[in-house]
């Protein structure tokens, strides 16, 4: 079980590597300009996925985000240019790698108790989380595959099985 949610997670952050490589190449405007399909931008998409996945490690390790606090942390200006955005998402793989490694099989599929900012309370195996972060990552990386692809900038195969091939 552990090594294949580690297999997951190193897919989830080579296709992130793969999506930001790609947006190093786009202007400042390119990377912040809303784009209708999606109602939000490059930067907007990257650091949605990018603070859920600090909110779910959080979560996991037992720390609580009262709302307040989250509003100051998830601001969407914190990334005036993708530059701090990437170190960002660098030490939080670092963190969620680190938090991995301690884990074994069974507490991989046992429960943790988490509550969101309006207080309502939920239990969730740490094995559906970290699938859960992989997936919504999935959902918003083909968004950005196609605004890249369109600004003549893409990606290329971002497929789980692709990954596996190397």
């Amino acid at each position: 079980m552990k090594a294949y949610i580690e297999q997951l997670m190193d897919y989830n952050y080579w296709a992130n590597g793969l999506i930001l490589k790609y947006t190093e190449k786009l202007s400042e405007d390119q990377f912040i300009e809303e784009r209708t399909a999606f109602g939000d931008s490059l930067k907007g998409i990257l650091t949605h996925v990018l603070f859920g996945e600090q909110l779910w490690l959080d979560r996991m390790q037992g720390r609580k985000m009262t709302r307040e606090a989250m509003i100051k942390f998830f601001r969407p200006n914190k990334y005036p240019t993708l530059k701090p955005m990437i170190s960002d998402w660098f030490d939080l793989e670092l963190s969620m790698r680190s938090y991995m490694s301690d884990l074994n099989d069974s507490q991989l599929l046992s429960t943790f108790k988490y509550s969101r900012t309006d207080s309502v309370e939920y239990e969730s195996r740490r094995v559906d989380i970290f699938t859960q972060m992989v997936l919504h990552g999935m959902q918003h990386r083909s968004e950005c595959a196609v605004i890249l692809t369109n600004l003549g900038h893409s990606p290329g195969n971002i497929d789980y099985i692709v990954y596996l091939r190397g």
